[in-house]
């Protein structure tokens, strides 16, 4: 169990979830550090499907060996 604003969050869509409706971004690193998930996409996949309105916000940076990378961070509208 894992607590996000004092919501007790079981599962890692409820972490994600919550994340986001703390007005908070998500990418990959951040699913992975908060709650293990190494399949953000599909849970942000499934929370669409559920009716939140998600973003992507496409983002560039430096991956591990410093090479230029590209990647997503989404966060929840509205």
């Amino acid at each position: 169990m894992i607590l996000i604003n004092d919501v007790e969050c079981h599962t890692q869509r409820e972490v994600v979830l919550e994340h986001l409706k703390t007005g908070q971004q998500i990418c990959q690193d951040d699913a992975y550090k908060l709650c293990g998930s190494q399949r953000l996409a599909v849970i942000i996949y499934n929370l669409r499907k559920e009716g939140y309105d998600i973003c992507n916000m496409n983002q560039k940076g430096k991956n591990r060996f410093g090479n230029n990378t590209n990647f997503v961070k989404y966060k929840l509208n509205g």
